[in-house]
């Protein structure tokens, strides 16, 4: 089984229509809706994408972890949709959840953590 993306957007801008004051100093929210190939519908995949020079005036010089982003030094709409068609094209599985679960590596998924309400 494959997954395909249908759409991949900013969460804080008119899509795509947003280019960052400095090319090399920015980090800006996206999701992409990727679902089953071949088939409707699709879920949420959640990440940033941050420029070096941001995440070191923002985070400083000690050590982090850097889940669900992708990182660039200079900021190009066409390499950050690249990166995540990709990461897609290449991940497979036997079950959509197996597909998902292996794109939650790199894109927070909607589903990520998700198991049944515990009512006390």
């Amino acid at each position: 089984m494959k997954a395909e993306i249908k759409d991949i957007r900013l969460i804080d801008f008119d899509n795509w229509n947003y280019y960052p004051g400095d090319s090399s100093n920015f980090c800006l929210a996206a999701e992409a809706f990727i679902g089953p190939q071949g088939e409707k519908g699709s879920e949420i995949f959640s990440f940033e994408i941050c420029s070096p020079r941001w995440l070191e005036q923002n985070r400083g010089h000690e050590a982090h972890f850097a889940r669900h982003v992708i990182i660039l030094s200079e900021y190009d709409e066409a390499v950050v949709k690249k990166a995540v068609v990709d990461l897609v094209d290449g991940t497979t599985g036997e079950t959509w959840s197996e597909i998902a679960q292996k794109l939650a590596r790199y894109m927070f998924w909607e589903f990520e953590d998700y198991g049944p309400l515990q009512v006390k």
